[in-house]
């Protein structure tokens, strides 16, 4: 069920045949990880199933789920362009995608979440686009954001007709690599990418989990421009169990993203603005370092991040005071607690 855009609307459909010979209408394998994920999993299949392109692939792969997600799929099996995968073990987001991509046969790679939704012309906007821009490694689109019922969040609510699944809407392509490095906005779920791309650059990183296709964006913008289709064609639904939203985990694995595309690629570096790369990398490992500092109390692990963050900004006092402090033995720092304690009692003790 797709959310209700309100009364008297309809999402604009592009059933024109694409140009070409060879290339009229190539396959798109549609890749959709699912573990646990019945609640709204058969929406998530019928947005993919209901797409207007004629040519689709849809990739289940089921992760151990123990919900009723196994038997959700097996209603939607009769349908031929359904190729249903079991993981043996749970493995994950990244490695279901790439079990996924070992049973691809299409020319363009999608990415269907359990939970998200599609319009009916997404892939069919995408694909036109694509074939308008073949220079382009990765095009994606606008979304809108939906909450757990399918209602769009309230700062969509106002937006026209036309800023919805619109077949005039223009495609800017160019190279973005540094702007996705200093703040990524593109979602898997309205994420297109020529196979031949994905084969060139790597598939994703299980040693990555909830940020495997930022890294994988990273390495394909290093190389390829980047297509931004300028109309909305997907929804976000946003829930209490997602990833994205566990706090301090992001942080950390983000920084474990960039660093491992950066340990990858140390040339990239030299390809960000020099201010807003010491920005982005002293502010991560800076809110690392605090973390385990403060809710850890983990003064090894936080002295590292401490170092990172002084390297690129040498001048921070903060950091050098706490560097100081994790370095101390931990004699020392109960000695310094235990001072801090008794300043605090005293200084109580002497208010009138």
């Amino acid at each position: 069920m797709l959310p209700t855009l309100g009364d008297g609307w309809q999402v604009t459909q592009n059933d024109s045949v694409i140009d070409g010979t060879d290339m009229t209408h190539p396959t798109v394998s549609i890749i959709m990880p699912v573990y646990n994920g019945s609640k709204y999993l058969a929406s998530a299949i019928e947005s993919a199933l209901a797409q207007t392109y004629p040519a689709i692939q849809l990739i289940l792969v089921n992760d151990c789920s123990t919900d009723h997600s196994a038997e959700i799929i097996h209603g939607y099996l009769p349908d031929p362009r359904i190729t249903f995968l079991s993981n043996p073990a749970n493995s994950g987001v990244a490695a279901s995608r790439n079990v996924a991509l070992k049973h691809a046969t299409g020319t363009f790679i999608s990415f269907h979440d359990q939970d998200d939704l599609w319009l009916p012309n997404k892939l069919s906007l995408q694909v036109d686009a694509l074939l308008r821009h073949p220079e382009a490694g990765l095009l994606h689109t606008r979304y809108a954001r939906i909450d757990s019922e399918g209602a769009l969040l309230p700062e969509y609510r106002s937006l026209d007709e036309a800023s919805f699944g619109n077949s005039s809407a223009e495609t800017l392509v160019g190279n973005v690599f540094e702007e996705i490095f200093i703040s990524n906005d593109i979602q898997p779920l309205t994420s297109i990418i020529p196979k031949k791309v994905l084969d060139e650059v790597g598939w994703f990183n299980p040693d990555l989990p909830g940020v495997d296709d930022y890294e994988l964006w990273l390495r394909i913008a290093r190389r390829y421009p980047v297509g931004h289709l300028q109309t909305i064609t997907g929804f976000w639904r946003i829930h209490a169990t997602q990833q994205s939203k566990q706090g301090y985990a992001m942080l950390l694995i983000r920084l474990k993203a960039l660093d491992t595309f950066l340990s990858a690629d140390p040339e990239a570096a030299k390809h960000v603005n020099r201010a807003a790369y010491v920005q982005r990398m002293h502010g991560m490992n800076r809110g690392a370092a605090n973390h385990y500092f403060y809710n850890l109390q983990d003064h090894k692990t936080a002295r590292q991040y401490f170092l990172k963050a002084l390297k690129l900004k040498p001048d921070d006092a903060d950091s050098l005071v706490k560097l100081a402090y994790c370095s101390l033995p931990d004699r020392a720092r109960n000695l310094l607690r235990h001072l801090k304690k008794t300043l605090v009692r005293q200084t109580r003790s002497h208010k009138p």
